[in-house]
């Protein structure tokens, strides 16, 4: 065990994604992130948590990186903020296939437009949006039409218009500091997703 310097507490945290390659080890260093002395970084930066072989999810607690830390310093003044676990999760790096990836996506912005469209009709045929269009052209001009295209073109563009200002199209490829509505959505399910796998391993391996 290697004495360092016992007088100054640790504190870490959990890296929020812990996900690595098959075949490597992985690294206490991997997994959180810390602050102390350079003297105990330089002294944790070789302890290994999981070894090269192991290629399955685990889970790692606070005791024992709090352990871990411990027994290769000696300092026993060690605070973790945050979660009190974290999951590793492996994954396989699988060569991206251009062709493939762009059918997935064309085929995906079909489904969304054919069902939101089918959706945005479904309602206007449950509210009567076309007689609404037929008693707003009557009061515009003062002419019945069975056929209002004065007001149904400028409605429909704009429904199309304000779909895209709410999810932000406008804006993307552009640095900004607020996200939009569908890259929060997207990241509450990418979080909602990792909990629910951590809290499945930990199920396991009890």
């Amino acid at each position: 065990m290697d004495q360092t310097n016992q007088s100054a507490p640790i504190f870490f945290q959990f890296k929020p994604n812990i996900i690595k390659k098959r075949g490597k080890p992985v690294y206490l260093i991997d997994a959180i992130e810390i602050l102390c002395s350079q003297h105990v970084e330089e002294a944790i930066k070789d302890i290994v948590i999981l070894q090269a072989h192991h290629n399955r999810n685990h889970i790692i607690t606070a005791i024992e990186v709090i352990r871990l830390i411990s027994e290769k310093t000696g300092v026993s003044d060690i605070h973790v903020i945050g979660d009190g676990k974290a999951l590793i999760e492996y994954k396989d790096q699988r060569p991206s296939n251009g062709l493939v990836d762009w059918l997935k996506l064309t085929a995906v912005a079909l489904l969304l437009m054919i069902g939101s469209g089918l959706a945005i009709m479904y309602f206007h045929a449950d509210v009567n949006m076309h007689q609404v269009h037929s008693n707003l052209h009557y009061i515009i001009t003062g002419e019945k039409s069975s056929r209002p295209l004065l007001i149904s073109i400028p409605y429909s563009i704009g429904v199309g218009i304000g779909i895209a200002v709410f999810f932000d199209v406008f804006s993307i490829g552009k640095k900004r500091g607020n996200p939009g509505p569908l890259e929060l959505e997207i990241y509450t399910y990418e979080r909602e997703i990792f909990s629910y796998k951590r809290d499945e391993e930990e199920k396991e391996e009890d």
